[in-house]
C-alpha cells in the first residue's frame, strides 16, 4: 500500500531548502524546472538559508557546535529519529548524540529491494554494519531502538507505472534511489507521533573568493522530506557549517588543490572530515566505497548502482520494473536533456547553486 504524499511537510519555525521560481517555492527540482518551461524562466534559484551573509570563523569549534546542535534538536522537537547509514555524516551525528545523551527515539534504516529481498544489495547488510550500530549503542550504554523501513519489489513495481507522478519527482535521479519522502509513503506511521527526521548531508563548498555554498545535489534532492532536519546546514545553528566552511578553505590553503569540485574528490573530503574528528566505523563505508579510482561522470557505474541493478534483474517482477524505469528516463532525458550535466540524464542533474556566504577571516 502506498499513500501518496504530494506536498513538502515543514517542521513548525524551521525552514528547508527550497527553491525559488518569480514568488513561487518548490521543494523539488522536477517540479521547479516544470515551472520554468511553463513561464518562460530558464533556471529556479536555490536557497539554503533565507539570505547571504559574512561570517568571522566561529568561536566555537565544530565539535561543540555539534554538539550544540543536538542540543537545538533536543530542545525543539517531540521525538527525533535519526535515519543512519552507517556513513561518516550519519555515525557523528549518532555518537554525538549518544555522548550528550540527547534526544534520539529512533535509528532508522531504509533498505532497497527492486527485485527480491536479500542480504547482500544494501550496504547496511553487505557490511554488517547492523553490528557496528549495536556496538556504538552499548559503547554509551543505549538503548535506542533500531527500526528496518524495507522498500520491496511490489513498492517499486507500483511507482515504476506511475514515475512521472509519484517517484521520479520526489528522488535523486538514480534508479531505486529515494529518500525519507518514499519511506513516508509506504510506511506513513513515520508522519506520526510528532517525529522530526535527521538526515546527515551537506558539506559546503568554498570558492576562490572565500565564499562557500552548497548545490542542491549533495542534498541527494531530499528537499521534500517531511518534517526533515539537515544536521549540517541547520539555520538554527550557523556554527556547523561555518566550520565546516573555513575547514575547508584551510585545507585549501595548506594544500593548494582545486576545491572548486572537492565533492568528487572524496580523498579530500575524508582528510577534511576526518580533521573536523568524524568517527570511523572500522569498515569500507569510511573510505566511500562505491567511488571507482576511475573519474566518471555516469552514475550507471558506481558500484551502490550496479548492485541495485544486480538485484532488479533477479527476478520477473523487478526486470519488469528496471525496463519501466529506463524507458522513463529515455524519455526525460531527451525533453529536459539541458538540466543535466553533458545533456544526459545518467551524468546526473546540473547542480544548482545556493546563495553565497563570505568567510572574513582571511
Amino acid at each position: 500500500m502506498i499513500t501518496p504524499l504530494k506536498t513538502k511537510l515543514l517542521i513548525p519555525g524551521h525552514q528547508s531548502p527550497y527553491y525559488k521560481v518569480g514568488d513561487k517555492t518548490f521543494y523539488t527540482k522536477y517540479h521547479a524546472i516544470k515551472h520554468c518551461r511553463e513561464i518562460g524562466h530558464k533556471w529556479p534559484s536555490y536557497h539554503v538559508w533565507e539570505e547571504a551573509g559574512s561570517f568571522d570563523r566561529p568561536k566555537v569549534n565544530f565539535s561543540d557546535a555539534v554538539a550544540r546542535q543536538c542540543e537545538i534538536i533536543s530542545d525543539t522537537s517531540n521525538k527525533v529519529r535519526l535515519f543512519y547509514s552507517g556513513g561518516k555524516d550519519s555515525n557523528l551525528i549518532l555518537h554525538t548524540m549518544l555522548a550528550n545523551k540527547s534526544k534520539l527515539d529512533e535509528i532508522a534504516v531504509y533498505r532497497r529491494f527492486p527485485g527480491r529481498k536479500d542480504n547482500t544489495s544494501n550496504e547496511f547488510d553487505q557490511f554488517d554494519i547492523l553490528a557496528v550500530t549495536k556496538k556504538t549503542l552499548k559503547q554509551y550504554d543505549s538503548n535506542v531502538k533500531i527500526k528496518f523501513y524495507d522498500v520491496l519489489p511490489e513498492h517499486y513495481s507500483h511507482y515504476s507505472k506511475n514515475l512521472d507522478t509519484l517517484f521520479f519527482p520526489y528522488t535523486d535521479v538514480d534508479f531505486f534511489v529515494h529518500g525519507v519522502h518514499t519511506v513516508a509513503e509506504i510506511y506513513p506511521e513515520i508522519l506520526e507521533d510528532g517525529f522530526v527526521n535527521v538526515l546527515g548531508h551537506s558539506m559546503p563548498y568554498v570558492d576562490d573568493s572565500n565564499e562557500f555554498y552548497w548545490l542542491d545535489v549533495d542534498f541527494n534532492m531530499t528537499q521534500i522530506d517531511p518534517f526533515a532536519i539537515n544536521f549540517f546546514a541547520d539555520p538554527r545553528n550557523k556554527d556547523v557549517a561555518v566550520n565546516m566552511a573555513y575547514a575547508i578553505k584551510d585545507f585549501k590553503s595548506r594544500n593548494g588543490d582545486d576545491m572548486s569540485n572537492y565533492n568528487g574528490n572524496y580523498d579530500n573530503v575524508n582528510k577534511i572530515k576526518n580533521a573536523l574528528g568524524f568517527p570511523f566505523t572500522g569498515t569500507v563505508l569510511d573510505d566511500k566505497y562505491d567511488v571507482l579510482p576511475v573519474s566518471t561522470p555516469n552514475w550507471l557505474l558506481t558500484r551502490k548502482q550496479i548492485v541495485m541493478m544486480a538485484n532488479a534483474q533477479s527476478t520477473e517482477i523487478g526486470r519488469n520494473t528496471f525496463d519501466k524505469f529506463v524507458e522513463f528516463y529515455e524519455n526525460f532525458g531527451k525533453e529536459y536533456g539541458e538540466y543535466f550535466n553533458n545533456g544526459s540524464i545518467y551524468h546526473r542533474w546540473v547542480g544548482a547553486p545556493s546563495e553565497k556566504h563570505k568567510l572574513i577571516d582571511q
